[in-house]
């Protein structure tokens, strides 16, 4: 055909003209005509090569025009062969250079490879040329070759119907970079294209060398050629498995071993840890088969888990275990919700007035908004107690009836509140007849659970042997094995790399390809077994499957994959550009085993719906997060809020178009976990709402970005350091205090000022942490009507008491009670403010109380804090209440004995009320001081409440606090005349107070223990004791009458 840009005619198969460059119009679209409808634009992994002949321009000078293009013709139909060869994609001619793509519009399982051979190819066929030519021109000829692997944007450049296809990206470059550089003859390559090939081919060692556009130098290595005997490609990973089990013998009698010590009344946690793919799922689908065949199942109650690669709401898997008991659906309302769970309860024989309160606790586990008496004043950590608490009453009222064992799949998905949910629930239950049974990968940290009482058996899922792979390929094919040629069984043994569903994928491409055929009951091969290519990388593989899709299949899976790995059909609908064909399509999927048969659809392999939604463009990506996301809005339109809703919105907006949206919606997620005291999962959604305010791009709205950027910072900042991140808080307030400094917010950043003196404080850093709360006072100078005075005030007060300065201590308290006092008063304040300076005020009024009572002043003390919880009682602030009346009932001991045990009393109603199970053990605990200082109901009363402040905190996990009952029952016992369970009672208490390094606590241990050993008349004891007494009031500054009369102030 001619050319109609330069009139040279070229071969009539060529797409370009191979002198100038341009589309020859009557060139076929670039994919073959029997494949399916080409896709839309995509991205890929591919291997581009670039081949140029060698000095070229100079062959050119010394011959006829007629001879040139002789040449060039004979050279683009030998590398148009090599392509075509290895089934890849010739995208253009350019003068003397090809460029080909391996991988696009067509993936193959073994691109790289392809693409390397097609190289080797090219250079062995010039021979061929050189036969004809080179006595012609004079020498011979030859390649210089570039091949690089990497992700490109692949898809038709243009609409018209005669639009190129073409691939773009720096993969593009750097492979054209890679032959300008390669020597005559040459072949240079990627580390990617290396690292996917190294076992098939050889290399030169690696040498880095400057290519031109590049700023650092790049890696290259220079083909040799195949190895004569190709090594394992192992390395590889998938997901899922869906054939027979072999080679799991060993794991399999292990996990016996653990279900026969559940049976027996010994819990146990075990764990299947493997790579996707290694067989996690497909080991306890076995196990309990076994179990069930052999009978041994019968009284064994099973409950299930999955968790999802799009991150789970907090509690998330608890829910679906919880959900999968009493048949909770996500499209419950609260109403229903609660009825189920309180059907539930009742089943278990759970009274009235508890289960109410469970189920309560239970329903924040969905996720579901609520305003329940029980759970509305709870603190963030008192919830997460009391949700604690109540799954650990649940799951014990179950196992009353029998064994329990609870499965949790793909666990390294789990938010950080189920998995330490399930830690503390077998942790709290180890005598009793409980199972869990967890699947992960190795990614998840071993201690996460954090299990100390319950043996935690952790069992290595690792690929299978070579004879493993060689029995499951029997146990699909029987005997027919032996009739496949030897080069393809050795292929796909070594391919597969032991990884069993790699395995089984290689066999479903070989099976889709028609390389292995049924012939009645056994199988054959066809006459191209022998020189069938098998996948190198599961992407590749998958991608292939995927590429054999018809266009609306295609599109509709992606629109799939963005909603996530489980979809509903409704909300597909809704967002597919072809509604119509969404039932058809899922069929076909179906039946291609993508996606499981409806009505709930899941994608086969968690890996699969990434490595489809990876495929897609970005730009589409974006557009069809913010269909998902208007969907999801309109569909939660006048319904209940859930935490569940908030993070699907938040996450699909993030994604989408409205990445501001999306931050706002995954703020308040991270609200509402932190309300429930799961605090890494909030901080995790904090995080993501920080990603997503820094990739908005509003110029008009910048400030007020700006402004969402340091509050969610601030409020991730403020869970990072109780969580134990002190360092990465105080990187995080560094950076919120430099925003607030920058945009001239005094108040703002004396407030971070604030929060960053607590955290040096905490770490003993006592200079840094003064210079932070002076530092913000010095601020607020032009403030001076600004609440954040009363705080600051505070911190001064809190910090000289906990100095032992207790006058000090004093001064500051009052400083910030007079302030907070006066903005309470202010007529102009709105209600937020009010409510904030009336909890300063109640908060100075107890420091100031708990400071005047270590200087001996108890009337004013009391004074004080009798105001800080009248103040509290009259705004609702029920926890500062608690706390007042705790202290209160500690004082009153000494100055009106009558009214201590009433006090307790009133506080532990306040605490039963509010469900704040933390105070409920502190006053009781006050209470058996009370009851065994001040009456002769020490026997009747006194010791039960020491039991029971005992009893909740072991069962809250409340280790802060368990040393206070335990040194009373220690005193009570003391006092009884029974040493040796005082010794026992001292010295738990004591191994707390060690850790805890608190003088409060450690001094009524060694003051005891060294009375204790005096009346044995243990003196050597005694005095070892007594000396340790006397260094810890030294250290702390404080008298030893201070400590002995006030041991437990708040």
């Amino acid at each position: 055909m001619t050319c109609s840009g330069c009139r040279f005619e070229a071969p009539a198969d060529f797409t370009f003209c191979p002198k100038c460059g341009a589309r020859l119009a009557a060139a076929p679209p670039p994919p073959p005509a029997s494949s399916p409808s080409a896709p839309d634009g995509d991205r890929r992994p591919v291997t581009v090569l670039f081949a140029d002949l060698a000095g070229f321009t100079a062959l050119s000078e010394g011959l006829d025009a007629e001879d040139v293009r002789a040449i060039q013709a004979d050279l683009f139909r030998e590398m148009s062969a090599s392509v075509e060869r290895y089934e890849g994609f010739v995208e253009k001619f350019v003068g003397d250079a090809v460029m080909a793509v391996f991988g696009a519009p067509r993936a193959h399982e073994d691109d790289p490879e392809r693409g390397l051979r097609a190289a080797l190819l090219m250079r062995d066929r010039m021979g061929v040329l050189n036969s004809r030519w080179e006595r012609r021109v004079g020498r011979p000829l030859a390649l210089h070759i570039g091949v690089n692997t990497g992700p490109v944007v692949a898809g038709r450049i243009g609409s018209t119907t005669d639009a190129a296809y073409a691939v773009t990206g720096d993969t593009v470059n750097t492979a054209s970079r890679l032959q300008s550089a390669a020597p005559s003859g040459e072949i240079l390559i990627g580390d990617a294209t290396y690292q996917l090939t190294q076992h098939a081919f050889a290399f030169a060692p690696r040498e880095e060398i400057s290519l031109k556009g590049k700023s650092e130098p790049v890696g290259v290595h220079r083909l040799l050629g195949p190895l004569a005997a190709r090594r394992s490609a192992r390395g590889l990973e998938g997901l899922g498995l869906a054939a027979p089990l072999v080679g799991r013998e060993r794991e399999l009698r292990l996990m016996e071993a653990a279900f026969d010590d559940m049976r027996a009344g010994r819990a146990r946690v075990l764990s299947l840890i493997g790579e996707p793919g290694a067989g996690k799922s497909r080991l306890q689908r076995e196990f309990f088969a076994r179990l069930e065949a052999a009978g041994r199942l019968e009284g064994t109650t099973i409950r299930r888990a999955a968790c999802s690669a799009l991150g789970e709401q907090t509690y998330g898997a608890a829910a679906e275990l919880l959900g999968d008991a009493y048949g909770v659906e996500h499209s419950d309302s609260v109403e229903v919700a609660r009825s189920k769970l309180a059907a539930g309860l009742e089943t278990l024989g759970v009274g009235a007035e508890d289960r109410a309160a469970m189920a309560a606790a239970l329903a924040r586990v969905f996720g579901l908004e609520q305003d329940d008496s029980r759970v509305r004043h709870l603190e963030p950590e008192q919830l997460k107690r009391q949700i604690f608490m109540a799954a650990r009453a649940l799951v014990e009222r179950r196992l009353a009836a029998g064994p329990l064992v609870l499965v949790v799949e793909d666990l390294h998905w789990a938010d950080a509140a189920s998995i330490e949910l399930l830690g503390a629930v077998a942790d709290r239950l180890a005598d009793r007849p409980l199972l869990v049974l967890l699947m992960y990968r190795p990614t998840l940290e071993p201690d996460a659970l954090g299990t100390s009482r319950t043996p935690h058996i952790a069992i290595e899922v690792t690929p299978l042997s070579r004879s493993g792979s060689e029995d499951l390929l029997a146990a699909w094919f029987g005997d027919s094995t032996h009739l496949f040629p030897e080069r393809l069984r050795d292929l796909i043994l070594e391919r597969a790399g032991g990884n069993p569903l790699y395995l089984e994928e290689v066999v479903r491409a070989l099976l889709s390809a028609g390389v292995l055929v049924r012939d009645g009951l056994a199988w054959r091969c066809t006459a191209d077994a022998a020189t069938a290519q098998v996948p190198a990388t599961l992407h590749g593989l998958l991608l292939a499957r995927l590429d054999r899709l018809d266009a609306a299949e295609r599109r509709i899976i992606q629109e799939a994959a963005v909603i996530g790995p489980l979809f509903e059909v409704a909300l597909l609908k809704t967002v597919s550009a072809e509604p119509g064909a969404v039932n058809a399509a899922l069929d076909a999927l179906a039946g291609a085993d993508l996606v499981t048969p409806g009505p709930d659809h899941r994608f086969r392999h968690g890996l699969l719906q990434e490595i489809v939604y990876q495929n897609i463009l970005v730009a589409r990506r974006t557009e069809l997060h913010t269909r998902v996301g208007t969907a999801l809005e309109a569909q939660g339109a006048g319904g209940p809020e859930s935490l569940e809703r908030l993070v699907a919105l938040g996450h699909h907006w993030a994604l989408g178009a409205d990445k501001r949206r999306g931050a706002r919606y995954l703020m308040a997620a991270a609200d509402w976990a932190r309300s429930m005291y799961a605090n890494a999962d909030a901080i995790q959604h904090y995080q993501r709402a920080l990603d997503a305010l820094e990739h908005c791009d509003a110029p008009a709205a910048a400030a007020q970005i700006e402004t969402e950027r340091l509050v969610a910072r601030e409020r991730m900042a403020d869970l990072l350091g109780p969580a134990g991140r002190r360092s990465t808080a105080l990187g995080e307030y560094e950076i919120v205090e430099a925003g607030y400094r920058a945009g001239g917010d005094a108040p703002a950043q004396a407030r971070v000022l604030r929060k960053t003196g607590g955290l040096h404080w905490d770490a003993g850093a006592r200079a840094r942490a003064l210079q932070c709360f002076e530092a913000g006072l010095g601020l607020l100078g032009g403030h001076r009507e600004h609440i954040e005075l009363a705080h600051l005030y505070q911190e001064m007060g809190r910090l000289a008491f906990r100095s032992g300065d207790s006058q000090r201590a004093v001064e500051w308290a009052e400083q910030a009670r007079l302030h907070a006092e006066r903005l309470a008063a202010d007529p102009a304040l709105d209600a937020q403010g009010r409510g904030e300076a009336v909890t300063a005020a109640a908060q100075s009024h107890n420091t100031l109380g708990v400071a005047l009572a270590r200087l001996g002043r108890l009337e004013e003390a009391v004074g004080h804090i009798e105001r800080s919880v009248a103040l509290a009682r009259d705004n609702g602030l029920l926890q500062a209440a608690c706390r007042g009346l705790a202290n209160l009932s500690v004082l009153y001991s000494t100055l009106d004995p009558a009214r201590a045990i009433e006090t307790c009393a009133a506080g532990l109603e306040t605490a039963k009320k509010i469900g704040d199970l933390g105070f409920q053990s502190r006053l009781y605990a006050n209470l058996a001081v009370a009851y065994c200082a001040l009456t002769n109901r020490c026997d009747e009363q006194g010791i039960g409440a020491a039991h029971a402040a005992i009893d909740l905190d072991r069962r809250l996990g409340q280790l802060d606090h368990l040393a206070v009952p335990l040194i009373v029952l220690g005193q009570i016992y003391q006092c009884h005349g029974d040493p040796t369970r005082a010794i026992a009672h001292y010295r738990e208490a004591l191994a707390l107070a060690e850790e805890a390094d608190e003088p409060q606590l450690l001094f009524p241990c060694y003051d005891g223990l060294a009375t204790v050993h005096l009346d044995l008349g243990d003196e050597g004891r005694a005095e070892e004791f007594l000396q340790k007494a006397q260094a810890v009031c030294e250290r702390a500054g404080l008298e030893p009458d201070a400590l002995v009369v006030l041991p437990f102030l708040d």
